[in-house]
């Protein structure tokens, strides 16, 4: 049997087990204060390029390797540009013109004489809309993909919709804009940050071998 304690000897081990808690909850405040900074610092060091890299603007490029020969026609090419306008599959017009709203989210309107409206979004030069047959086409091609990794052994996934802003660091992710895709949830303790339409966060975090398919129903 366990032989008892003296009453002093058992009180000072009670305090001081009372103290060492105390210490521990203190010493976890500094840990996260020293967390914070220390991903602040990191988050300053710039990524590093190949030493091969060109330093430059585009005329610096260097062509590695070419495959194949180039072909030629006894008509005028068109690009895919060009033929996405004669189509009627590309709208670069209504995607770069609803910049001039600046809100972060997406609202359209589609009528059905197939005139895309455009309500609120941010998009800006480079970017379009798909239509008729080039959505159907890529749609076909994403269903095809994931037909074929599954048959591999990929687990298709629809990720979640808000990603934790600590999956958002350790992804790299680092916007400079003023205006980001963080939100606060009122409902989560200490209005933990969350960082909505980041479905390629979500995918890049590493849970086997699986495939994530992404799943933004808004956009």
């Amino acid at each position: 049997m366990k032989e008892k304690l003296d009453p002093s000897l058992r009180q000072a081990l009670v305090d001081e087990g009372k103290n060492l808690k105390e210490s521990l909850i203190a010493l976890e405040e500094d840990l996260v204060q020293l967390t914070d900074k220390l991903q602040l610092e990191a988050q300053s060091i710039p990524n590093t390029t190949h030493p091969d890299v060109p330093v430059g603007d585009e005329e610096s490029s260097v062509t590695r390797k070419e495959v194949g020969s180039q072909r030629s026609f006894s008509f005028p090419i068109k690009d895919h540009l060009q033929l996405g306008k004669d189509l009627d599959l590309f709208d670069f017009d209504a995607a770069s013109e609803i910049n001039k709203f600046q809100i972060p989210y997406k609202l359209y309107i589609v009528t059905m004489t197939g005139y895309i409206s455009p309500v609120l979004e941010v998009s800006g030069s480079k970017f379009y809309y798909l239509k008729n047959e080039a959505v159907l086409l890529e749609m076909a091609l994403v269903n095809w993909g994931i037909a074929e990794v599954s048959k591999k052994g990929f687990t298709p996934l629809i990720t979640p919709e808000i990603v934790r802003s600590s999956v958002v660091e350790r992804c790299g992710f680092q916007p400079r804009a003023q205006n980001t895709q963080c939100v606060c949830l009122a409902s989560r303790p200490q209005r933990e940050e969350f960082w909505e339409g980041l479905e390629d966060m979500v995918r890049s975090v590493p849970i086997g071998k699986k495939l994530f398919i992404g799943g933004d129903l808004n956009g």
